[in-house]
């Protein structure tokens, strides 16, 4: 079964379309996503960061990705991402991606949309809708494609992918399993890391979650 659904999944992409941009990001049609990777044209793709708040601070969950997967295989990467089929809403795509990656069920008018960037990786040229989902203690059910799901100090994290960390801890965030709540170290050879995150992501996660951190300062109440 589980085989089954991989060739699925793959079938699917072979044919799946992406609509093309060129370098002035005008539209030069639909075409396999296969060729828009092999000629490194501009496409759309859609990343959710989900962040949680509590007392002690802010954390920021990541997926690793698997082995199985051709770029970045085992890397700890954004929350959940992946690309936008030619016709379809980035919002949409990014409710099925975290449905299908991460498990989590949400509907496309409960994330926040806080930018969009350019990013480039080898042949790799994306134009990334970025959205913010704040979430406690998320549900993960994780798909074929992630290994599991771990949490990471919001400022940690900014500062590894700023270089000025060479490692930090991360917090296993799937329920159940023998590590659960046990910490460890990752270095940072073992992450994606990406401007949505740095430039877009992380500067909006820290100014909306203020007062949230404020109300927290001599209180136990609940976010």
């Amino acid at each position: 079964m589980k085989y089954q659904r991989r060739r699925a999944e793959k079938n699917r992409r072979v044919e799946e379309k992406l609509t093309a941009y060129d370098r002035n990001l005008k539209v030069m049609g639909n075409f396999p996503r296969p060729y828009v990777h092999r000629n490194g044209l501009w496409h759309r793709v859609a990343q959710c960061w989900i962040a949680g708040v509590s007392p002690s601070g802010i954390r920021i969950y990541l997926q690793r990705r698997s082995y199985e997967k051709k770029t970045h295989p085992g890397k700890y990467d954004i929350s959940s991402g992946g690309h936008v089929a030619a016709g379809e809403r980035p919002d949409i795509a990014m409710t099925r991606e975290l449905r299908e990656e991460t498990g989590i069920i949400i509907r496309a008018d409960s994330l926040i949309q806080v930018g969009v960037i350019p990013e480039i990786a080898e042949m790799d040229h994306e134009l990334a809708y970025i959205y913010v989902s704040f979430q406690n203690d998320p549900p993960f059910r994780p798909g074929d494609e992630v290994i599991y799901m771990v949490s990471a100090d919001l400022d940690e994290f900014y500062r590894l992918c700023m270089g000025e960390l060479e490692e930090i801890e991360v917090i296993p965030a799937i329920r159940t399993g023998p590590m659960l709540h046990e910490k460890f170290l990752v270095p940072r050879s073992e992450f994606c890391i990406h401007r949505s995150f740095t430039e877009v992501a992380y500067p909006f996660i820290k100014d909306y979650t203020k007062p949230y951190l404020d109300a927290y300062s001599g209180t136990d109440r609940e976010w």
